[in-house]
């Protein structure tokens, strides 16, 4: 395990951008990396012309898929304001072309006024224990490097959709980083779930998150992901991510169900 995030790409600047080292072991189904690592290092990118200012969202479209190599990430102020700032953030495949593009909000914490209101509660449905929960089986027809990468596992399913846990491989920092990979990997079941094995392609081309809690960085995270509706072949999620109960991340994503070429 890395001690932080930014430890898993062995990051190098380049002239103008960083550089991002992605090996297959972060690949999902499609043989690219997983959109929610590709969100988070959106987030890390970010961060470097924020300081000290908290990322309370991320809007991240996948443009095209990324497979292991280098990634050049540019990140450029739209705004730096006295609350508010806002920086986007492009995401470049070895060969030139975008893969990912990410706006992040940060804001000032001066800037709030310190009122507490508690989140949306957590189901009081029964589930797995984390530690319990049944770790994904890799398909007969392909491998999954995630799968072991990050172990996601089901624990069950609730009124509010189907719970996921999914480790987070650094030590310390970086929670709303952790919060974008548990999201993204959640929202896979609820869609195949309602497919009723129907063999289709299904990548989500977006991940839209907005973080409720500023915690230290758990050893997993555990995301509820529901089908909230689906119409010719696209089907939006909702999501919240959760650490022990308190109410992480709030977002939603879209899923494509692609026809397989034969």
């Amino acid at each position: 395990m890395k001690d932080t995030f930014r430890d898993l790409f062995a990051t190098q600047k380049s002239a103008a951008d960083l550089i991002y080292h992605l090996d297959k072991s972060l690949n999902g189904g499609f043989g690219g990396t997983n959109g929610g690592v590709l969100a988070a290092i959106c987030i890390d990118a970010a961060r470097s012309l924020a300081v000290d200012r908290i990322p309370i969202g991320i809007d991240a479209r996948f443009v095209r898929n990324f497979p292991p190599g280098p990634a050049r990430v540019a990140a450029t102020p739209l705004n730096i304001g006295r609350s508010l700032t806002t920086i986007s953030v492009d995401i470049s495949r070895s060969d030139g072309k975008l893969a990912t593009r990410g706006t992040v909000s940060f804001v000032n914490a001066s800037a709030l006024e310190p009122v507490d209101i508690p989140g949306i509660p957590e189901s009081d449905e029964e589930l797995l224990h984390p530690s319990n929960g049944r770790i994904w089986r890799q398909p007969a027809t392909q491998e999954i490097p995630l799968i072991t990468t990050f172990r996601p596992r089901q624990l069950g399913k609730t009124s509010k959709g189907i719970v996921t846990a999914s480790d987070t491989i650094w030590k310390s920092g970086s929670l709303q980083e952790a919060a974008c990979i548990a999201a993204d990997l959640s929202v896979g079941p609820p869609v195949a779930a309602a497919l009723k094995g129907k063999s289709l392609a299904m990548p989500n081309p977006d991940l839209s998150l907005r973080f409720c809690s500023q915690t230290i960085t758990p050893a997993y995270l555990v995301s509820t992901c529901q089908l909230a509706a689906m119409d010719q072949g696209l089907a939006t999620t909702t999501l919240e991510v959760r650490d022990q109960g308190v109410l992480v991340a709030t977002g939603i994503s879209s899923t494509t169900c692609l026809k397989l070429s034969n």
